[in-house]
């Protein structure tokens, strides 16, 4: 996230107890076991078996969903939600800190509503503002749109979006001008219904709408699993192990790796620009953009963002090449890298709860006083003006142990399902073990990595 108001540290730094590099073997040997106990307990599980998980049917939870007051109060929080940000991002004080429509967008929906999605499901399909608008224009019927959108579009298009907005959060440098951040708004949202009039709601929604595609990608590994006809009618809820849903059947490309990459790459940049080793990258490029100044800053950000993402990638096709390579199976590549790509979400969520927490804990409750007064006009609309944060969890320390532990608890889990989604693909107990010491070595890597990343800001030791 990145708003200039906005502070990834928490007051003074912590000293450790014990060395940085302590800490990163500590986590490495906690994934390394949690692999020893996978391939005891899990190594049997080989075919369609490994990929199979329980689910317990919820009627309760699909009674309410069908209910057309349910669906309209959830429409209509996505429609107000969105007016808030346009209305106050135009109207308000354009001092950021001081603007509804910062923490709506960077807070409650960026950081909160994904991590939320994965805990308990794809929530942004009850709150898209964009099908709720859809919807109520069209009064819920599906009309056949006068353009079609071919199949290798793929999600291209959203993973194009996803990237153009990572670009503006973390390279721009003017994602903290209300007004800026008010017309993206404007425009995205006529940009998408426009495209759901002439292609087709679903159609372009499934594939260009890039909130669409990452809520849903995010929303498997919560518990809630559901189930809807082809005029988008609820038939079934079921309820699930976390993170079992990414194990569902995808269809294989190297649009849907892209995005998972991205995913992980941009909230990995986001912790990278607050350490010296950036800062050293960024003086090194200096001379070349100084005489363009902010745009120079931008240019150079852009760049390391796309030089991250590349690397990102590449590290990762090449040990999913080695991992089919000791598996010795032979499986569709393309597929299998798709397969393993989404094994890797439950890292990007575990990370975004790890690097947002303190705007989770302390900056969310800023927005409390800002709606007795949400334009800056001296209103007093709600008791709240003088409300006060409370900082009670985000202490240097409670911070760090906090990361670990959902580094770590990411990490394991992600470990667990590349080994179901190797005994899927492989079939043979002696080879799902095989594939997977590549893919072990990547996860420790990845853990090691994401720890030394968020002790930057927050923590001192040697």
């Amino acid at each position: 996230m990145n708003p200039a108001f906005f502070l990834h540290a928490f007051g003074a730094r912590y000293d450790l107890p014990i060395s940085v590099a302590l800490y990163l073997f500590a986590a490495a040997i906690v994934v390394v076991v949690s692999f020893v106990m996978v391939a005891i307990f899990a190594g049997e599980r080989v075919g369609e078996r490994a990929v199979r998980y329980p689910r317990l049917p919820a009627p309760l939870l699909l009674a309410v969903g069908r209910t057309a007051v349910f669906r309209a109060i959830s429409g209509t929080v996505g429609v107000l939600g969105l007016l808030a940000i346009i209305v106050t991002g135009f109207f308000g004080d354009q001092n950021p800190a001081r603007n509804p429509a910062e923490y709506l967008t960077w807070i409650y929906f960026w950081a909160g509503l994904v991590i939320l999605s994965g805990l308990v499901g794809n929530l942004w399909t009850l709150i898209n503002p964009w099908s709720a608008i859809y919807d109520l224009v069209t009064w819920g019927r599906r009309p056949m749109p006068p353009l079609r959108l071919p199949d290798w579009v793929g999600v291209w298009p959203a993973a194009v979006v996803y990237l153009l907005f990572a670009l503006f959060e973390l390279a721009s440098g003017v994602a903290n001008r209300p007004w800026l951040v008010a017309t993206l708004a404007v425009i995205y949202t006529v940009m998408t219904l426009a495209g759901m009039a002439l292609f087709g709601r679903d159609r372009w929604l499934q594939s260009c709408e890039g909130f669409t595609v990452l809520f849903s990608i995010v929303g498997r590994f919560g518990p809630v699993e559901t189930q809807r006809d082809e005029s988008g009618r609820l038939q079934a809820v079921w309820l699930r192990p976390w993170g079992t849903g990414l194990l569902q059947r995808q269809r294989g490309g190297w649009d849907w790796v892209v995005f998972v990459i991205l995913m992980l790459s941009s909230l990995a940049f986001d912790g990278i620009i607050a350490t010296g080793a950036w800062m050293t990258f960024a003086d090194a490029l200096a001379p070349w953009v100084q005489s363009i100044g902010a745009v120079g800053t931008a240019l150079v950000r852009a760049f390391g963002l796309l030089l991250l993402a590349t690397a990102f990638l590449l590290i990762f096709t090449a040990f999913v090449r080695m991992m089919l390579f000791f598996g010795g199976g032979r499986v569709d590549e393309v597929a299998t890298v798709t397969a393993f790509a989404l094994t890797l979400v439950p890292i990007a969520l575990v990370y975004n709860a790890a690097h947002n927490y303190g705007y989770l804990t302390v900056q969310s409750q800023m927005l409390i006083p800002l709606l007795a007064d949400p334009l800056g006009k001296g209103w007093n609309l709600l008791p709240t003006q003088g409300y006060q944060p409370s900082f009670a969890l985000t202490g240097a320390a409670t911070v760090w142990y906090m990361q670990i532990i959902l580094i770590v608890l990411g990490h394991v889990i992600a470990v667990y399902l590349a080994h179901l989604r190797a005994g899927e693909r492989f079939r043979s107990s002696q080879r799902v073990l095989l594939s997977q010491y590549p893919m072990l070595v990547l996860m420790v890597l990845y853990t090691m990595t994401s720890l030394w990343i968020l002790a930057q800001p927050i923590t001192r030791g040697g």
